[in-house]
């Protein structure tokens, strides 16, 4: 079997009190580079995805397509 894509989806579930809980997620793929092995991708795009979902929650981007490349 030949690995030639790399795709997650992560997501929180943050409770703000009185009820109220928000979900953020996001979905990233990624092709393989030549040496690069599909753990060392997952693991790259599991931080870009952690940082985005933080980051949307903290307010410090209004864009959740500003996912850096």
């Amino acid at each position: 079997m030949k690995i030639e894509t790399v795709g997650i989806t992560y997501s929180e579930l943050r409770t703000f009190g009185n009820y109220e809980n928000k979900r953020y997620g996001i979905t990233l793929e990624a092709s393989l580079e030549a040496g690069e092995t599909a753990s060392c991708v997952k693991a790259k795009l599991t931080e870009i995805a952690k940082t985005q979902v933080k980051e949307f929650f903290d307010g410090k981007t209004g864009d959740p397509m500003d996912v850096p490349f």
